[in-house]
């Protein structure tokens, strides 16, 4: 919801009706509708001047449940072609609400300005890679020549003066040696001396899908208001005609979001990862998931109803509580896709002629879902916090009744230095990226099965 300028077990995948005709493709290039922002080069196509590569590569696949290809981002360990024998885990991050779509700030009406708008703020699979710099943090932090967290930042430092050489880093960014310090001295090793041994985490996978704003939910199959796209390509421009004037504002133009079953979709995504990608040989039977905002909602939601599929979950700044979301009249203006999913949002009527499916809201709800698990205290595979000045209530409340919930202190994360103020902000989550990998690097060196 952030806006910068964001042992094999197949049981699932019979749980889930997914029509898998084969309809996959891959690709290695750069994403056709932004191919010329140097950015991209920097992490696509490294050049020999640079002195840290990273392997990231962008993906495709035509998803037969969304009936559009998707585009998705991999991020490969270091020494991926070196060790051809190696294996790792996977660990999936999901992406928040994008605000863009709303036009609140554009009036997307056309494909020119959808391409336009999606190269330009980089948002939905775009929003890890370059909102959270997540690939830079992940290399720094998987790299054994870090022998201390004095090291560790010092790397980082380094790395992020690289990134901003290279178009990285906004010109409201902090610098590089804020950033740095913000990840170690003030979030993962707080208050402690640099000189203490720093031991590299685990050498993962990473992926980075594109959610839509979909909130990782396959959605109530209530009179839909959102126009179809007949776009199927993986960029998310669409045609003219397509755009919707929406609620009781005028002159706004809403990008159609590909509404459908995003969860799904989701898993059709992991089932594709695992069994046709390039990269299907070289996984280890674990996998991890982490979001912020929407994306910490998908995250808690889908690891908690798929035990089997994750050994570890994350969630930053999460709504953790759907229920609380109630506010019809808000909805429809700032998040009108939350009652597409979850409710009946009537074309060109009042709020008040919508209404919500309140067993589909409880039977997608994190909170509803630690009930219904009997879960009465915080189990060591799961992990989340979220910002003292979020400045949206539902995601304080939500996060304060799961800690209330499971018995938990605040997991609140107070003001501090280049940490965007502890704000529902990109700035806020790099800086606790660092506890997020570790989290899940921890867990993936712990266990191998199944939690349940």
């Amino acid at each position: 919801m952030e806006v910068k300028h964001q042992k094999r077990v197949w049981i699932i995948f019979f749980s889930v009706p997914l029509i898998l005709t084969g309809l996959f493709r891959t690709s290695n290039a750069q994403p056709h509708c932004c191919s010329e922002d140097p950015e991209f080069s920097y992490f696509l196509a490294p050049k020999p001047s640079q002195k840290y590569p990273y392997l990231v590569r962008y993906e495709t696949f035509f998803s037969t449940l969304l009936d559009k290809e998707k585009g998705f981002f991999v991020i490969l360990p270091e020494d991926f072609f070196r060790d051809s024998a190696a294996k790792y885990p996977v660990l999936f991050f999901l992406h928040g609400y994008n605000f863009h779509r709303t036009g609140g700030w554009w009036k997307v009406y056309s494909p020119e300005k959808a391409k336009r708008l999606l190269c330009e703020v980089k948002e939905e699979e775009y929003h890890w890679l370059f909102h959270e710099d997540i690939a830079v943090i992940a290399y720094a932090m998987a790299d054994s020549k870090n022998r201390t967290y004095r090291d560790l930042e010092r790397s980082l430092e380094v790395r992020f003066q690289e990134l901003s050489q290279f178009w990285g880093l906004s010109k409201g960014d902090y610098t590089p040696k804020e950033i740095a310090r913000s990840i170690v001295s003030h979030n993962l090793h707080p208050q402690k001396n640099l000189s203490d041994p720093f031991h590299s985490i685990q050498k993962m996978i990473l992926v980075l899908p594109d959610g839509d704003n979909g909130f990782y939910t396959d959605e109530n199959e209530g009179k839909r208001l959102f126009p179809g796209t007949t776009s199927q390509k993986a960029c998310d421009d669409f045609n003219r005609g397509e755009s919707m004037n929406y609620s009781l504002f005028p002159f706004l133009h809403m990008k159609p979001g590909a509404l459908g079953k995003h969860e799904s979709y989701f898993l059709e995504l992991l089932q594709y990862i695992e069994s046709h990608s390039p990269y299907r040989g070289r996984l280890l039977p674990k996998r991890g998931i982490n979001g912020n905002s929407m994306g910490g909602f998908g995250a808690l939601k889908l690891g908690l109803k798929y035990p089997h599929l994750f050994q570890s979950i994350s969630s930053q700044s999460g709504l953790l509580d759907i229920e609380l979301l109630k506010d019809k009249w808000m909805l429809k203006m700032v998040l009108p896709e939350f009652l597409e999913v979850f409710g009946r949002l009537e074309p060109n009527k009042l709020p008040s002629d919508s209404s919500f499916d309140m067993k589909h809201i409880q039977a997608n709800n994190p909170l509803s879902l630690i009930k219904k698990k009997g879960i009465n205290q915080l189990p060591q595979w799961l992990y989340f916090d979220y910002g003292s000045k979020e400045g949206f209530d539902r995601i304080t409340e939500g996060n304060k009744n799961v800690e209330k919930l499971l018995r938990e202190g605040s997991h609140e994360i107070p003001v501090q230095p280049f940490n965007g103020k502890s704000g529902h902000n990109y700035q806020f989550w790099r800086s606790r990226s660092g506890n997020i990998l570790r989290h899940h690097s921890d867990i993936f060196q712990k266990v191998s099965h199944p939690r349940y």
